[in-house]
């Protein structure tokens, strides 16, 4: 049997923290029977996205990117980030539901697998190196709902879901699940370039998050700056759809200049550099 080099083990043992995580995550909302228990399942989520972002860091780092590594770590994702969440949230809140909690749940982790998917076939095609990705991130999203979990039930500090609740949380479920598979720009922040401006906005965010983790709890700071990047892709698809709205009624159907300026636009008011070339598409490459 041929043994792999060392340099293509370290980065896939990252990947197989993030895993491992997720599966602790699935077992730990099964066994779960107070709110401390829920709390500290959703904790593993933001340890498996750190393991996740060191894998690809570290692979390039040691020279061991390979293929079997990008194919792991998306089946990794896919567990730790839409089945593992999915669980927990059926098993927190959704189970109440029945069969329709049940399905909640399913649509989530199938959100989860069509973006990883589609992630995938994109970065084939286009090389994976634009500004934005489409749609939300399956960590993202993962997080988020593990932020919602927590938030009830350590920071609020419930032990039981109430009924009133449930519709909120169904919403919640369904509109991350959308998101994932929308065509939604998120910010990769690859390109972002630290200037004064730019460093000054990540010195208050840093700080704010610092201060409502010690003051309140670790997951609402985090889901908090989650709920703001979510809240800027909602805001920069809104915006680029309300410009080509303006452009067709002013001259007609969109063209590849148009699209053009549409992308500087963009790129003037979230600091990026954009292709003197505009290539077909490009705002939708992860």
């Amino acid at each position: 049997m041929r043994i792999p080099e060392r340099r293509y083990i370290l980065p896939n043992l990252f990947t197989l923290g993030a895993t491992f995580c997720g599966f602790t995550v699935i077992w730990m909302s099964h066994q779960a029977a107070t709110a401390r228990e829920f709390y500290l399942a959703a904790t593993l989520l933001p340890l498996a996205v750190l393991l996740d972002g060191f894998d690809g860091r570290v692979a390039r780092m040691v020279g061991g990117e390979s293929r079997f590594g990008v194919q792991m770590d998306s089946l990794s994702d896919f567990l730790a980030f839409g089945v593992a969440p999915a669980v927990l949230v059926y098993c927190w809140a959704l189970h109440a539901l029945g069969f329709a909690g049940l399905l909640l749940a399913f649509l989530f982790a199938a959100g989860a697998m069509i973006r990883l998917a589609r992630f995938n076939v994109q970065a084939e095609e286009d090389g994976g190196s634009s500004a934005y990705f489409t749609g939300l991130p399956a960590p993202m999203a993962g997080v988020s709902l593990g932020g919602l979990v927590a938030l009830d039930t350590g920071l609020l500090g419930r032990e039981a879901v109430s009924p009133e609740a449930l519709l909120p949380i169904s919403l919640f479920v369904v509109i991350m699940a959308f998101l994932m598979v929308s065509e939604v720009p998120f910010r990769t922040y690859k390109d972002l370039r630290l200037t004064a401006g730019v460093r000054l906005v990540l010195a208050t965010v840093v700080t704010a998050v610092v201060l409502i983790a010690a003051v309140a709890d670790f997951m609402f700071a985090l889901s908090l700056a989650l709920f703001l990047y979510v809240l800027g892709g909602v805001y920069r698809s809104l915006r680029l759809r309300r410009k080509r709205i303006r452009l067709a009624r002013r001259a007609g159907p969109v063209d590849d200049d148009d699209e053009h300026e549409l992308e500087e636009d963009l790129a003037r008011l979230f600091d990026v550099e954009v292709d003197p070339e505009p290539e077909q598409g490009r705002i939708e490459t992860p």
